[in-house]
């Protein structure tokens, strides 16, 4: 997975590559973090796991899932852990034991966001 900071030297080492001087002077008159965050919304990184609800937090819209690997883009070992959940998903249909299928992905702020859950079926 690459950091912010090697996210920002690509991007400048591809502005300078292809724009030339005129690239070079834009990015070099930019700030970092600026680059940075414009990366992180080009590319909304994403992956799809399998596991099981441990615990759902309608308040809080958060859920704890022991899930096994995450594939995709957006890379992440076994382990139980909670989990922000978006807007758009209905933490009604969840209850503790349930095993579900889901996509996660990162925010701006780099935190995990549940973008989508579906109970798995037997």
């Amino acid at each position: 997975m690459k950091t912010r900071f090697a996210r920002v030297a690509v991007c400048a080492a591809i502005s300078v590559g292809i724009g030339g001087a005129a690239a070079n002077a834009t990015v070099q008159g930019a700030p970092r973090y600026t680059l940075a965050q414009a990366t992180e919304k080009a590319e909304k990184t994403t992956g799809q796991g399998e596991g099981v609800v441990r615990a759902v937090d309608a308040d809080e819209r958060r859920i704890m899932i022991t899930h096994g690997p995450v594939s995709g883009p957006l890379e992440m070992s076994p382990m139980t852990m909670a989990f922000r959940v978006a807007p758009n998903v209905d933490l009604s249909s969840l209850s503790k034991g349930m095993k579900i299928k889901f996509t996660i992905s990162r925010d701006t702020k780099g935190l995990y966001v549940i973008e989508d859950v579906r109970p798995e079926k037997p």
